[in-house]
């Protein structure tokens, strides 16, 4: 997915989340390139919280490929297909994931974004153990 494929995707986010407030934030690699990161990106993450599935469930429901209950990550994900990109959604069972405290909103190429910035991102892969990207936002810090 190159940056281009990932301005489009959110933007179609953005368009069907118009006009809703609620908690949610990029993560994963997308999270990470927005913020300079170079890494590679196959598809984009999104944690929300509980009324935010249902939210994100109403707004994306023609794009849904898939929702059910993850054992993986404890809670419910909502699978998309935007434009041919993966979109995941989840809501964690293990609240301290969420990390909703730590997202900060920034402006990339004119659209505004929720994200977890790096110090923040570095300590959630961290907690899931994912040591390859643990150590490539190191070099970024």
């Amino acid at each position: 997915m190159q940056t281009k494929d990932i301005k489009k995707t959110i933007k179609i986010i953005l368009s069907n989340l118009k006009g809703k407030t609620f908690i949610w934030r990029l993560e994963g690699s997308a999270n990470l390139v927005i913020q300079g990161v170079d890494t590679t990106v196959r598809d984009l993450d999104i944690t929300t919280n509980y009324e935010g599935i249902k939210i994100f469930r109403e707004a994306l429901k023609k794009f849904i490929v898939k929702d059910f209950i993850s054992e993986k990550i404890n809670g419910r994900s909502i699978v998309c297909d935007i434009l041919g990109f993966e979109v995941e959604i989840n809501y964690y069972g293990d609240r301290t994931l969420n990390m909703f405290d730590k997202s900060k909103k920034i402006i990339w190429q004119n659209l505004e974004i929720p994200i977890l910035p790096l110090k923040y991102a570095k300590q959630f892969y961290e907690t899931i153990k994912r040591t390859k990207k643990v150590e490539l936002i190191s070099r970024y810090l």
